[in-house]
């Protein structure tokens, strides 16, 4: 790659644009690491590179990425250009592996230079989900003495700048690792569960703008201890949350846990935090569950109108009876959590995973019947 090019390409993946660039014979040399994510490759054959963009833009990976009427308005936003800046000989060879009449090729261009920039639109098919639009910026890019250098694209989604505020205003880290989540399967997770104690009282006592002030304020002080500890936020159920720490973000079971129980701590203190000024911080205790599971079935769960985190299992339900067993603020750990801490974790935690006690969920005083049914034999302890 002409080292133009190469300095290019490193002020585009900086920023982590989804991009691509072509030499001046409109070869393939360079794609962006978002634009791998978006296609979902990392195998640079498969996505062309070295090859002509007319060999690129037919093979299976972009077939299958675009919809049929994308990829007709990509050949007439883009076959003219190709078709007069390609030497005659590369242009020939790009050419022999289409069957004859190909419709991407019927089109009725006229070969012309390319101008200093163009677009187009794409509808990027995913599979499971409707067509996306995104809008493709192309850069003619020129020497000082107006030679072509090549051609780069930059894609971006096709939304209004409110939409990508909503989006803007989230925790980039936690959008990651759900990313990472597309593709729903079995993890290994610490589990935890919150909820408010008493909310319904509260929530009749106070204005219904006071009290939603504070569900607001709690609901994102939360979800700022769970992306400072390496979580993902599951579902949102009015003061309550649930929240995974899995073991293959933060390094091991050891460090997932350890996380759990970190987080676990600080979501009381930001919820004595958010409470301040509307209700005594005594009054908002956060009683939390923590669980481990092996094997948590998990994934994304994608509407029109929101995008979570959903996990399937058994420990589930019984993560969610421990917590509705704690009172007063307290943190229920499973011995199951808890036995998965190494030394060190263990140390940074102040648990000694030798001498603790349990006692079962059915053994606690805040045990309701649907807890001792559910989650009766669970081993847990009370952290501090």
């Amino acid at each position: 790659m002409d080292q133009r090019l190469e300095e290019i390409a490193e002020e585009l993946a900086r920023v982590r644009l989804a991009a691509e660039l072509f030499d001046p014979d409109w070869r393939l040399v360079w794609v962006s690491d978002e634009l791998k994510t978006l296609l979902g490759e990392t195998d640079e054959r498969r996505l062309g590179v070295g090859s002509h963009v007319l060999e690129a833009r037919t093979n299976e990976l972009w077939t299958q990425a675009a919809t049929d009427e994308s990829q007709m308005e990509w050949t007439r936003s883009n076959l003219p250009f190709v078709l007069a800046e390609t030497p005659q000989e590369i242009l020939e060879e790009a050419l022999s592996g289409f069957e004859p009449g190909d419709a991407r090729l019927s089109i009725d261009v006229d070969s012309r230079p390319a101008p200093p920039i163009w677009s187009y639109p794409i509808d990027y098919r995913r599979p499971g989900f409707d067509p996306m639009g995104i809008s493709c910026v192309s850069v003619r890019v020129n020497a000082p003495d107006g030679s072509r250098i090549g051609t780069g694209n930059v894609y971006a989604p096709a939304l209004p700048s409110s939409i990508i505020d909503l989006v803007a205003r989230g925790d980039e880290r936690m959008f990651e690792r759900m990313a990472r989540l597309v593709k729903p399967g079995r993890r290994e997770a610490a589990i935890l569960f919150a909820d408010m104690q008493a909310s319904g009282a509260l929530s009749r006592r106070l204005s219904s703008a006071a009290y939603f002030r504070l569900i607001a304020a709690l609901t994102t002080a939360i979800d700022g201890v769970v992306g400072d500890h390496g979580g993902v936020v599951g579902k949102h159920g009015g003061d309550g949350v649930t929240a995974f720490f899995l073991a293959e973000d933060i390094g091991s079971p050891s460090a997932a846990v350890r996380a759990a129980i970190e987080a676990a701590g600080g979501i009381g203190a930001v919820a004595r935090d958010a409470a301040a000024g509307l209700v005594d911080a005594s009054e908002v205790p956060m009683n939390i569950g923590l669980h481990w599971s092996g094997a948590l079935y998990m994934g994304q769960v994608v509407t029109g109108g929101r995008l979570e985190v959903t996990a399937l299992g058994d420990e589930m339900n019984e993560c969610a009876r421990i917590q509705q067993t704690a009172r007063g603020g307290a943190i229920l750990a499973s011995k199951s959590l808890i036995e998965r801490l190494g030394s060190e974790d263990a140390a940074a935690v102040a648990i000694d995973p030798d001498a603790i006690g349990y006692r079962t969920v059915a053994e606690l005083p805040g045990a309701d019947e649907k807890s001792i049914r559910d989650a009766g034999g669970v081993a847990v302890a009370k952290l501090d």
